[in-house]
């Protein structure tokens, strides 16, 4: 009989490599907290490679999730989707503080499956 696998536990396959095997892609997404605010991208050397590699097999496919992780090591997954401009214009705005929220799409209303990782 089959046990159910505990959600909040990463599987083998989804925990971060060991240093030895290669290096974690670290990577941290800072928003927007209003409009004209700064956004910051800050990331180590291999966090930046997934990344950029992440946004070419989105340009490649239209959807991608892959994994990355902070420097607390609780991965995330990075949804990424490629969108015409008239769906663009549909989505909310992404500020951190909950100022002028029209209704609008969530990025995840217009992500489309299949989407495409670069992880194993």
């Amino acid at each position: 009989m089959r046990q159910r696998k505990n959600t909040h536990v990463l599987k083998k396959e989804q925990q971060a490599p060991s240093v030895e095997e290669e290096p974690y892609p670290f990577c941290h997404l800072y928003a927007q907290e209003s409009w004209h605010g700064e956004a910051y991208i800050s990331a180590t050397r291999a966090g930046l490679e997934k990344l950029r590699d992440a946004i070419n097999l989105t340009l490649e496919k239209g959807n991608t999730k892959n994994t990355f992780w902070p420097n607390d090591l609780e991965s995330y997954d990075l949804f990424i989707n490629c969108l015409e401009e008239e769906d663009f214009n549909t989505l909310s705005l992404p500020y951190t503080l909950n100022i002028h929220q029209p209704e609008a799409n969530q990025p995840y209303d217009l992500l489309k499956k299949p989407y495409y990782t670069l992880d194993e």
